[in-house]
Formats: C-alpha cells, structure tokens, sequence
C-alpha cells in the first residue's frame, strides 16, 4: 500500500473541451489539459481516500494512480495530505549515538522510553564515543544496551556500530542532544509500508527559543527541512534528511553500505544519495518531531555553517552526477539580468527590457487561453506572470547570496555600483524568506543573522573548493523550461 493522501486544492474548477477537459487553477494560474479518466482520480483525491481506493474505484492500478497524482502534485493542482492513524508497527532499534552529554543524554533517552508506540517494539542502543563523564552509569539506569569504545571514532562509526547490532526492521537514528515527541516513531514508521521507501526523516524543532538566535535557529537551521511533504527517487535531485531525525529501513542501509566514517559533515547527505542510487525511494515528512538543541551561540553556530558549507567540495567529488540544476524560464532570466543592469549601469534603460519581457509573456498567454476556448480576466494572468517573474527573482537572488555574496562584497572596493546589486539581491531574498518562514523576530534582527548565517557558509564553501581543488559547486546544470509551469 502507497501511504500518500492527495487532495485537490482551493479554487480548482474543471471545464469540458470536446473530447477532453482542461483543469484550471486559479492560484497559480494553471491550465492542463486532460483525460477523462484523470478527471475521475482528481474528483476522487478529497485527502481522505487512499491511492488503494482511488484505483478501485476507477478500475486503475494504485501505482497509475501514483503517478498520475504526482504529475498533478507538481503542476499545482493537487496537494499531498498527511498520513493520520496506521496499523503497521515494524519492530524499531533506536540508535543514539553519544559523547560526554549526560545531562542531554538523559532527557534524550527519557523520551524515547516515553513513546505512544509498541514498547516490546522497540530496542534501543546507545553507542558511547569514548565519554568521560559518566555516560555509561547514566546509560545503564535505562532499559537498554551499551556499547562503548574508549577512543572517540565519530558519529558515522557509532552509527554503523549500532546498526550492525540491531535486530529491529527500522533502524531509527537520534541525536543525544534531541529530545523526541511522544509519537515521534507512531507518526513516521507507518510510512515504511510502502515497500519502495528505503528512510523517511522526519520533523526537526528547536529546542530553545529564547534568544534572537534561538529564534532564529528554530525556523533556518538547516536541519529543519520544512513544513511540506518531499518525496525523492533514484534521480539527480540534491534531496535529503538530516540523521537526527532519521530513520531506516535496515535492509536498505546494508544494502548502502551505512555511513561513510571517513567524513564528518555532510556524511547524511552522502548516505540518503547513496541509498537512492540504489534504487530505494525516501520521504520527509513535517510529523515525528524532535527538538534540536542547537548550537545558542553566535560563535559556534556560525562555525558550524562553515563546516556545513565545505562538505559541499566533498560531496560533489564523491558523487560528480550530482550537479547543482537552474530550470531557466528565458524571459523571466532576461528580466532579471536587465534589473541587475539597471542597477549595476544607474541607468533606466535596460528596465525597458524587463517590461517587454512581461509584456510579451502577457501576451503568449492571452493568445493560448483564447486558442484553449477559455475566458481568464487580464489581470490575473499578468499577476500570474508578474509571481512567475518575481519567483525567479527570488531564486537567482537566493542563490547570489548564498554563494557569491562574499564576492560581490569585495568586488564593491573596486566598482562601488556593485554593493547596490548585493543590496538588491539581498533584500529580494531575505524579504520572501522572512515572509514565508516568519520567524519570531523582528526584520533587522533576522537580516543580522541572515547575512552572517550566508557569510559563514559560503566561506566555508570556498575553503572546501581550494582544499579539495574542485568547482562543483560552481558548475551548475541548466535546464530551459517555458515559464508556462505556473500557467
């Protein structure tokens, strides 16, 4: 059984068109055209039925049905809904690997024994890194094993440790410095029902939440991935969870070949990579949540974003089919490039460029609608073009600062024009992050850390460049596609 729900968005009408029908959204505007039968499935998708009783119901296939649920997930029309309830309770190893953390170990461990799961389910194995303080007292206070080394050897190796001595089907990793949600394991495990899904990671919190920083860390930490379902395949996509909240199948991870030990940053995106190499499907999902107690001061966590920022060398050396994938809308680049112009030249004549790049998208898309039969007023298809232009805005902006801003900085001393284009593309950004995310802060206090949370990365992606003697994370692919996605 495929454990998804879809459900068909706000504001989704269909019409008739001779022998077929197109489905319109409203926002985004999108029209597709379609069959008869996938007009069956979409009715049917209302976040309550399963994909099992959708294809009974119009005498499919579940997988068809899948994949004809996914198309419309990506072109906006359907939603996926999250999985509540389930009857599948594999038994589970937790694996908590640990290093002089007593205090954090044992709030950490007192939450896992406090889950709404089948306890005669569940084994749990703390593997000690060489801890001096105690741990394996505190450890042995717990019903479960022990196994410690007296020489530190890294989290990946005390991960494969315990993975090669549990006998639980899924193998649930958790940091020592996390502490689980009563139904961290009842809400992620039912997803491994699905025989193709090799790990699902699931929700990641902060734990503290009383300095700015705090604040800031609960919502762009890197380790929280979100509030929306992402399924990943065996493709070239850079899809990921991190290993605090991660658990999986344990024939997949054999069959991965667990951790990499020889590295430590970035080594979780090196295992979800290769496991998905191996033909094994993975989801996040924003349920099962822990709380993270991150790094609260300003100095180490900018120090761990450098470190995040130089496994990139890495990891695009260990794996080169990965590339870094730009889909290039072509009149909503050429916009975009004509503002920096106007910028960078102080001159208003290269905008005259960006409008008729909106304008003429306008129009391509009031001649199709009219070959298409279909009455759309004038103003939501410019905004639908305006939001398809501003999108790839914010895309490249995002993209400058978290790689170039550094660059674009130092290049200021030399041509002072320049920090008005590091000014725009900064202010694009940050703007739809704060605005989307909102933190619990006001915009300059998040504007402070959002530039040196960027800072630190980049540096720490250019260090990992020179050292490793690669531009991976340089070299982009890219991919031209109509802005009609959002159409």
């Amino acid at each position: 059984m495929i454990p998804l729900l879809y459900r068909l968005r706000e504001e989704i009408r269909f019409e008739r068109r001779h022998h077929s029908w197109v489905v319109i959204s409203e926002t985004p505007l999108n029209v597709v055209r379609v069959r008869e039968r996938a007009v069956a499935v979409l009715r049917l998708c209302d976040g309550s039925r399963t994909l099992a009783q959708i294809a009974v119901a119009t005498a499919m296939t579940e997988e068809q049905v899948f994949r004809l649920c996914e198309y419309f997930n990506k072109k906006a029309i359907l939603e996926i809904a999250l999985v509540t309830g389930g009857d599948y309770f594999p038994s589970v190893t937790v694996i908590i690997p640990t290093k002089d953390r007593g205090a954090e170990l044992a709030e950490c461990l007192e939450s896992v024994f406090a889950q709404d799961y089948l306890n005669d389910s569940v084994e749990v194995i703390v593997v000690d890194d060489g801890s001096k303080d105690g741990t394996k007292a505190l450890v042995n206070s717990f019903n479960c094993k022990l196994l410690s080394h007296e020489i530190s050897r890294g989290q990946s190796y005390c991960r494969n440790i315990g993975a090669r001595e549990a006998r639980g089907e899924i193998l649930a990793f958790l940091d020592s410095d996390c502490v689980a949600g009563p139904a961290w394991l009842k809400e992620i495990v039912n997803y491994f029902s699905w025989d193709r899904i090799g790990a699902v990671g699931g929700y990641v919190d902060g734990y503290f939440d009383n300095s700015p920083l705090d604040r800031y860390e609960q919502t762009f930490s890197p380790l929280n991935m979100g509030s929306h379902i992402l399924y990943g395949t065996d493709d070239n996509s850079s899809f990921y969870t991190p290993t605090c909240n991660l658990l999986v199948r344990r024939k997949a991870y054999i069959q991965t070949g667990g951790i990499r030990e020889d590295m430590h940053v970035g080594e979780d995106v090196d295992f979800c990579w290769r496991m998905r190499a191996k033909g094994y499907d993975m989801l996040y999902v924003p349920v099962g949540s822990v709380k993270h107690k991150h790094r609260n001061e300003l100095g180490k966590m900018l120090k761990r974003r450098r470190d995040y920022g130089t496994s990139e060398a890495t990891l695009y050396t260990l794996h080169p089919e990965k590339k870094k994938t730009f889909q290039i809308p072509l009149l909503a680049t050429i916009s975009f490039f004509s503002l920096c112009a106007a910028i960078l030249l102080l001159s208003m004549l290269p905008l005259l460029a960006s409008g008729a790049c909106f304008l003429f998208e306008v129009w391509m898309k009031v001649v199709k609608l009219a070959r298409m039969g279909l009455c759309i007023p004038l103003w939501r298809i410019c905004f639908s073009v305006a939001r398809n232009f501003f999108s790839f805005s914010y895309f490249a902006s995002f993209h400058v600062v978290r790689y170039y801003l550094v660059a674009l900085l130092l290049l200021g001393f030399a041509a002072n024009h320049v920090w008005l284009l590091s000014l725009f593309v900064l202010l694009v950004a940050s703007t739809v992050d704060y605005h989307l995310k909102k933190p619990q802060l006001n915009f300059l206090q998040f504007l402070y850390y959002y530039i040196l949370d960027h800072v630190a990365y980049q540096i720490g992606v250019i260090v990992g460049c020179i050292g490793k003697r690669t531009l991976g994370s340089y070299v982009p692919r890219f991919v031209r596609r109509a802005v009609a996605t959002s159409f």
